[in-house]
């Protein structure tokens, strides 16, 4: 049986987020209505944001699925208009595909961006970009 548990989830170097759970075998604990014997999440700050290491690996796999993203879906657009053999409508589509995907890439990933570097359950971005 565990006799006393000290997790510290999320935590930065000033750890916003603790859970605390106590003995409650040895009698000599806390009352029961105490809310770290009861395991009650406890904030300690103001500063709820994520980890650096989870910001830094967002951003370096943003970074590169944004990079090969734009560059791959704007060769297609290139490759189909410049050759006069390439334009049908199966290549066409895919034209229209690539050109969506762009598009996506685009709007979408920089909100994430924005997010990872935001304080959870805030939006930063207006009404425009949340509906």
């Amino acid at each position: 049986m565990i006799s006393a548990l000290d997790v510290v989830a999320f935590g930065n170097d000033s750890s916003p987020l603790t859970v605390t759970g106590n003995d409650t075998a040895g009698g000599a604990g806390p009352s029961s209505n105490d809310t770290a014997a009861n395991g009650v999440i406890q904030f300690l700050g103001d500063d709820l944001s994520f980890p650096d290491y989870i910001r830094t690996t967002c951003m370096v796999v943003c970074v590169i699925i944004l990079g090969v993203g734009v560059v791959g879906n704007m060769m297609v657009p290139i490759v189909i208009l410049k050759s006069k053999d390439m334009r049908n409508s199966t290549n066409i589509f895919l034209m229209n595909l690539s050109i969506a995907d762009l598009m996506v890439l685009l709007i979408c990933t920089p909100t994430v961006f924005v997010e990872v570097n935001s304080r959870p359950e805030t939006w930063v971005l207006g009404e425009e970009l949340c509906e």
